[in-house]
Protein backbone atom coordinates (compact mmCIF):
# COMPACT_ATOMS: atom_id res chain seq x y z
CA UNK A 1 0.00 0.00 0.00
CA UNK A 2 1.05 3.61 -0.60
CA UNK A 3 -0.34 6.92 0.71
CA UNK A 4 0.30 10.58 -0.12
CA UNK A 5 0.15 13.07 2.74
CA UNK A 6 -2.33 15.90 2.15
CA UNK A 7 -1.92 17.49 5.59
CA UNK A 8 0.25 16.34 8.53
CA UNK A 9 -1.86 18.13 11.14
CA UNK A 10 0.16 19.83 13.87
CA UNK A 11 2.89 17.19 13.82
CA UNK A 12 3.15 13.73 12.29
CA UNK A 13 6.32 11.66 12.26
CA UNK A 14 7.52 8.11 11.73
CA UNK A 15 8.20 6.31 15.01
CA UNK A 16 9.00 2.79 16.15
CA UNK A 17 10.54 1.37 19.33
CA UNK A 18 13.33 3.94 19.29
CA UNK A 19 17.04 3.65 20.05
CA UNK A 20 17.30 2.76 23.77
CA UNK A 21 20.69 1.08 23.26
CA UNK A 22 22.18 4.39 22.08
CA UNK A 23 21.59 6.30 25.30
CA UNK A 24 25.25 6.02 26.29
CA UNK A 25 26.19 7.66 22.97
CA UNK A 26 24.19 10.76 23.86
CA UNK A 27 21.30 9.86 21.54
CA UNK A 28 17.75 10.21 22.94
CA UNK A 29 15.87 6.89 23.17
CA UNK A 30 13.02 8.35 21.11
CA UNK A 31 10.40 6.11 19.55
CA UNK A 32 6.66 6.31 20.07
CA UNK A 33 5.54 8.64 22.87
CA UNK A 34 2.71 6.24 23.72
CA UNK A 35 4.29 2.82 23.28
CA UNK A 36 1.06 1.06 24.23
CA UNK A 37 -1.05 2.59 21.43
CA UNK A 38 1.85 2.19 19.00
CA UNK A 39 2.18 -1.51 19.77
CA UNK A 40 -1.56 -2.08 19.63
CA UNK A 41 -1.80 -0.44 16.20
CA UNK A 42 0.97 -2.73 15.01
CA UNK A 43 -0.76 -5.81 16.39
CA UNK A 44 -3.94 -4.82 14.56
CA UNK A 45 -1.93 -4.60 11.35
CA UNK A 46 -0.35 -8.01 11.96
CA UNK A 47 3.08 -6.58 12.77
CA UNK A 48 5.57 -7.13 15.52
CA UNK A 49 5.64 -4.40 18.15
CA UNK A 50 8.67 -2.66 16.67
CA UNK A 51 7.36 -1.89 13.17
CA UNK A 52 7.28 1.79 12.16
CA UNK A 53 3.98 3.65 12.56
CA UNK A 54 2.91 7.21 11.83
CA UNK A 55 2.58 9.12 15.11
CA UNK A 56 0.10 12.01 14.91
CA UNK A 57 0.24 14.72 17.58
CA UNK A 58 -2.69 17.09 17.22
CA UNK A 59 -4.60 18.63 14.36
CA UNK A 60 -6.13 16.64 11.50
CA UNK A 61 -3.93 14.30 9.52
CA UNK A 62 -5.15 13.58 6.00
CA UNK A 63 -3.81 11.51 3.12
CA UNK A 64 -4.92 9.87 -0.10
CA UNK A 65 -4.53 6.16 -0.78
CA UNK A 66 -2.31 5.89 -3.85
CA UNK A 67 -2.55 2.08 -3.68
CA UNK A 68 -5.09 -0.07 -1.88
CA UNK A 69 -4.24 -1.95 1.29
CA UNK A 70 -4.89 -2.40 5.00
CA UNK A 71 -4.52 0.25 7.71
CA UNK A 72 -5.02 0.24 11.47
CA UNK A 73 -5.50 3.35 13.61
CA UNK A 74 -5.38 3.59 17.41
CA UNK A 75 -5.95 6.74 19.45
CA UNK A 76 -7.67 8.93 16.86
CA UNK A 77 -10.97 9.33 15.00
CA UNK A 78 -10.58 7.81 11.53
CA UNK A 79 -12.64 8.70 8.43
CA UNK A 80 -12.50 7.17 4.96
CA UNK A 81 -14.07 9.48 2.34
CA UNK A 82 -15.73 11.28 5.30
CA UNK A 83 -17.28 8.02 6.59
CA UNK A 84 -16.47 7.41 10.25
CA UNK A 85 -14.62 4.16 10.91
CA UNK A 86 -14.92 2.54 14.36
CA UNK A 87 -11.63 2.61 16.18
CA UNK A 88 -9.24 -0.16 17.13
CA UNK A 89 -9.49 -2.33 14.04
CA UNK A 90 -7.89 -3.05 10.68
CA UNK A 91 -9.71 -1.72 7.65
CA UNK A 92 -9.19 -2.26 3.92
CA UNK A 93 -8.67 1.05 2.09
CA UNK A 94 -9.25 1.07 -1.69
CA UNK A 95 -7.00 3.16 -3.93
CA UNK A 96 -8.26 6.72 -4.31
CA UNK A 97 -9.78 6.86 -0.82
CA UNK A 98 -9.24 10.01 1.24
CA UNK A 99 -8.02 9.15 4.74
CA UNK A 100 -8.59 11.58 7.59
CA UNK A 101 -7.60 11.10 11.23
CA UNK A 102 -8.69 13.60 13.84
CA UNK A 103 -7.42 13.99 17.40
CA UNK A 104 -8.92 12.22 20.37
CA UNK A 105 -10.44 14.31 23.15
CA UNK A 106 -8.81 12.01 25.71
CA UNK A 107 -5.22 11.99 24.46
CA UNK A 108 -2.42 13.67 22.53
CA UNK A 109 -1.14 10.94 20.21
CA UNK A 110 -2.65 8.62 17.61
CA UNK A 111 -0.91 5.92 15.58
CA UNK A 112 -1.45 4.69 12.02
CA UNK A 113 -0.01 1.27 11.21
CA UNK A 114 0.29 -0.65 7.96
CA UNK A 115 1.13 -4.34 7.43
CA UNK A 116 4.90 -4.57 7.28
CA UNK A 117 5.40 -1.11 8.77
CA UNK A 118 6.15 2.16 6.96
CA UNK A 119 9.18 1.89 4.71
CA UNK A 120 11.81 4.47 5.64
CA UNK A 121 15.57 3.87 6.02
CA UNK A 122 16.94 2.50 9.26
CA UNK A 123 19.38 4.82 11.01
CA UNK A 124 21.32 3.46 13.98
CA UNK A 125 19.03 0.44 14.13
CA UNK A 126 15.71 2.32 14.11
CA UNK A 127 13.27 3.96 11.71
CA UNK A 128 12.19 6.49 14.37
CA UNK A 129 12.44 10.20 13.66
CA UNK A 130 14.79 11.99 16.06
CA UNK A 131 13.27 15.44 15.67
CA UNK A 132 15.68 17.17 18.06
CA UNK A 133 18.73 16.02 16.06
CA UNK A 134 17.14 15.85 12.61
CA UNK A 135 17.81 12.27 11.58
CA UNK A 136 15.86 9.04 11.09
CA UNK A 137 12.30 8.68 9.87
CA UNK A 138 11.69 10.57 6.65
CA UNK A 139 14.72 12.83 6.22
CA UNK A 140 14.87 13.48 9.95
CA UNK A 141 11.77 15.67 10.01
CA UNK A 142 8.05 15.68 10.56
CA UNK A 143 5.86 14.69 7.63
CA UNK A 144 4.83 17.35 5.10
CA UNK A 145 2.18 17.79 2.47
CA UNK A 146 3.15 15.80 -0.62
CA UNK A 147 5.20 13.15 1.18
CA UNK A 148 4.61 9.65 -0.19
CA UNK A 149 4.88 6.67 2.14
CA UNK A 150 4.46 2.99 1.52
CA UNK A 151 4.62 -0.33 3.28
CA UNK A 152 7.71 -2.49 3.33
CA UNK A 153 5.57 -4.79 1.18
CA UNK A 154 2.35 -4.31 -0.75
CA UNK A 155 -0.94 -6.18 -0.93
CA UNK A 156 -4.06 -5.29 -2.87
CA UNK A 157 -6.14 -8.25 -1.73
CA UNK A 158 -9.55 -6.85 -0.64
CA UNK A 159 -10.70 -9.94 1.25
CA UNK A 160 -13.71 -9.37 3.44
CA UNK A 161 -12.98 -8.51 7.05
CA UNK A 162 -16.58 -8.25 8.31
CA UNK A 163 -16.35 -11.26 10.65
CA UNK A 164 -12.88 -10.20 11.75
CA UNK A 165 -14.07 -6.70 12.61
CA UNK A 166 -17.06 -8.10 14.49
CA UNK A 167 -14.73 -10.01 16.81
CA UNK A 168 -12.40 -7.06 17.41
CA UNK A 169 -14.56 -5.20 19.95
CA UNK A 170 -14.55 -8.34 22.12
CA UNK A 171 -10.77 -8.69 21.87
CA UNK A 172 -10.26 -4.98 22.48
CA UNK A 173 -12.55 -5.01 25.52
CA UNK A 174 -9.96 -7.13 27.31
CA UNK A 175 -7.42 -4.44 26.53
CA UNK A 176 -9.48 -1.33 27.26
CA UNK A 177 -11.09 -2.59 30.46
CA UNK A 178 -7.61 -2.77 31.93
CA UNK A 179 -8.51 -4.99 34.86
CA UNK A 180 -5.20 -6.84 34.68
CA UNK A 181 -3.28 -3.56 34.57
CA UNK A 182 -4.13 -2.75 38.21
CA UNK A 183 -4.91 0.84 37.20
CA UNK A 184 -4.90 3.34 40.10
CA UNK A 185 -8.20 4.66 41.42
CA UNK A 186 -7.64 7.96 39.60
CA UNK A 187 -6.93 7.63 35.88
CA UNK A 188 -4.55 10.59 36.07
CA UNK A 189 -2.47 9.10 38.86
CA UNK A 190 1.04 8.35 37.68
CA UNK A 191 2.95 5.72 39.62
CA UNK A 192 6.62 6.39 40.31
CA UNK A 193 9.70 5.07 42.04
CA UNK A 194 11.75 7.40 44.27
CA UNK A 195 14.31 9.35 42.24
CA UNK A 196 18.05 9.25 43.01
CA UNK A 197 17.88 12.67 44.71
CA UNK A 198 14.55 12.17 46.49
CA UNK A 199 16.42 12.18 49.80
CA UNK A 200 17.44 15.79 49.20
CA UNK A 201 13.98 16.89 50.37
CA UNK A 202 12.82 16.70 53.98
CA UNK A 203 10.36 13.84 54.48
CA UNK A 204 7.41 16.22 54.87
CA UNK A 205 8.24 18.05 51.62
CA UNK A 206 8.64 14.81 49.71
CA UNK A 207 5.27 13.66 51.08
CA UNK A 208 3.73 16.96 49.97
CA UNK A 209 4.99 16.26 46.44
CA UNK A 210 2.94 13.05 46.40
CA UNK A 211 -0.14 14.76 47.82
CA UNK A 212 -0.14 17.65 45.34
CA UNK A 213 -2.31 17.89 42.22
CA UNK A 214 -0.27 19.40 39.40
CA UNK A 215 -1.66 20.76 36.12
CA UNK A 216 -0.35 19.58 32.76
CA UNK A 217 1.03 22.67 31.04
CA UNK A 218 0.66 23.58 27.37
CA UNK A 219 4.46 23.88 27.49
CA UNK A 220 4.99 20.31 26.34
CA UNK A 221 6.47 18.34 23.46
CA UNK A 222 8.01 14.95 22.81
CA UNK A 223 10.93 15.83 25.11
CA UNK A 224 8.81 16.43 28.19
CA UNK A 225 5.98 18.21 29.90
CA UNK A 226 6.16 20.97 32.49
CA UNK A 227 3.70 20.73 35.36
CA UNK A 228 2.04 23.83 36.81
CA UNK A 229 -0.47 24.84 39.46
CA UNK A 230 1.85 24.14 42.38
CA UNK A 231 5.54 24.23 43.12
CA UNK A 232 7.78 21.90 45.08
CA UNK A 233 9.77 23.39 48.00
CA UNK A 234 13.48 23.75 47.40
CA UNK A 235 15.64 20.74 48.11
CA UNK A 236 18.32 20.81 50.81
CA UNK A 237 20.78 20.94 47.94
CA UNK A 238 20.14 22.52 44.58
CA UNK A 239 23.47 22.47 42.72
CA UNK A 240 24.48 19.23 41.05
CA UNK A 241 26.53 18.07 38.11
CA UNK A 242 24.68 16.98 35.00
CA UNK A 243 23.83 13.32 35.31
CA UNK A 244 21.84 10.66 33.48
CA UNK A 245 18.13 11.16 32.84
CA UNK A 246 15.70 9.13 30.78
CA UNK A 247 12.04 9.09 29.71
CA UNK A 248 9.94 9.18 32.88
CA UNK A 249 12.47 11.10 34.99
CA UNK A 250 10.75 13.82 37.05
CA UNK A 251 13.10 16.75 37.66
CA UNK A 252 12.64 19.75 39.92
CA UNK A 253 14.23 22.93 38.48
CA UNK A 254 14.96 25.98 40.67
CA UNK A 255 11.42 27.38 40.22
CA UNK A 256 9.94 24.26 41.81
CA UNK A 257 7.70 23.33 38.85
CA UNK A 258 8.27 19.65 38.03
CA UNK A 259 9.31 18.56 34.53
CA UNK A 260 8.41 15.01 33.50
CA UNK A 261 10.55 13.77 30.61
CA UNK A 262 9.09 11.90 27.63
CA UNK A 263 10.38 9.83 24.69
CA UNK A 264 12.79 12.40 23.23
CA UNK A 265 14.32 13.26 26.62
CA UNK A 266 17.89 14.49 26.63
CA UNK A 267 20.40 11.99 27.99
CA UNK A 268 21.72 14.16 30.84
CA UNK A 269 20.26 16.86 33.06
CA UNK A 270 21.33 19.07 35.93
CA UNK A 271 18.15 19.24 38.05
CA UNK A 272 17.47 16.98 41.06
CA UNK A 273 15.50 13.86 40.13
CA UNK A 274 12.71 13.43 42.67
CA UNK A 275 10.93 10.51 40.99
CA UNK A 276 10.97 8.07 38.06
CA UNK A 277 7.72 7.11 36.31
CA UNK A 278 7.32 3.33 36.05
CA UNK A 279 7.23 1.78 32.58
CA UNK A 280 3.54 0.85 32.52
CA UNK A 281 2.46 4.44 33.22
CA UNK A 282 4.62 6.15 30.60
CA UNK A 283 1.85 5.92 27.94
CA UNK A 284 -0.59 7.55 30.36
CA UNK A 285 1.88 10.35 31.11
CA UNK A 286 2.27 11.03 27.38
CA UNK A 287 -1.48 11.04 26.72
CA UNK A 288 -2.84 13.16 29.61
CA UNK A 289 -4.35 16.22 27.90
CA UNK A 290 -3.13 19.74 28.58
CA UNK A 291 -4.98 21.41 31.44
CA UNK A 292 -5.84 18.23 33.31
CA UNK A 293 -4.58 17.48 36.79
CA UNK A 294 -1.99 14.88 37.59
CA UNK A 295 -0.82 13.32 40.84
CA UNK A 296 2.12 11.02 41.57
CA UNK A 297 1.86 7.84 43.63
CA UNK A 298 4.92 6.11 45.07
CA UNK A 299 5.17 2.36 44.51
CA UNK A 300 7.86 -0.22 45.21
CA UNK A 301 10.24 -1.74 42.69
CA UNK A 302 8.44 -5.05 43.21
CA UNK A 303 5.12 -3.38 42.30
CA UNK A 304 6.66 -1.84 39.18
CA UNK A 305 8.03 -5.20 38.04
CA UNK A 306 4.76 -7.02 38.70
CA UNK A 307 2.72 -4.44 36.81
CA UNK A 308 5.15 -4.56 33.90
CA UNK A 309 4.98 -8.34 33.54
CA UNK A 310 1.19 -8.31 33.90
CA UNK A 311 0.92 -5.83 31.05
CA UNK A 312 3.36 -7.72 28.84
CA UNK A 313 1.49 -10.98 29.39
CA UNK A 314 -1.80 -9.33 28.46
CA UNK A 315 -0.34 -7.72 25.35
CA UNK A 316 1.08 -11.07 24.27
CA UNK A 317 -2.38 -12.63 24.57
CA UNK A 318 -3.88 -9.81 22.52
CA UNK A 319 -1.16 -10.12 19.88
CA UNK A 320 -1.67 -13.86 19.53
CA UNK A 321 -5.47 -13.49 19.33
CA UNK A 322 -5.19 -10.83 16.63
CA UNK A 323 -2.59 -12.80 14.68
CA UNK A 324 -4.95 -15.79 14.63
CA UNK A 325 -7.86 -13.72 13.33
CA UNK A 326 -5.74 -11.89 10.78
CA UNK A 327 -4.44 -15.18 9.42
CA UNK A 328 -7.88 -16.76 9.50
CA UNK A 329 -9.30 -14.00 7.31
CA UNK A 330 -6.35 -13.77 4.98
CA UNK A 331 -5.21 -10.31 6.09
CA UNK A 332 -1.76 -11.57 7.06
Amino acid sequence: MKIKVLSPGLLASIQDSGRPARHSDGIPPGGAADTLSHRLANFLAGNDAGAATIEMAGGIFSASAEQSGWLACVGGAMFLDDKAIPGNRSVFVPAGTKIKIGPSSSGNYAYLAIPGGWDVPEVLGSRSTCLVAGFGGLQGRGLRKGDVLQSTYSSDDPKSSDEYNECLPKIMHWFISGQIFSVPASENTIRVLPGPESGWWPAEDEQRFFETDFIVSKNRDRMGVRLEGASVPSAKRSAMLSTAVMPGTVQIPPGGRPIALLADAQTTGGYPRIAQVIAVDMPLLAQIPTGQSIRFQKVTLEDAERLYFERENLLRKIQLALQFKLHEHGIR
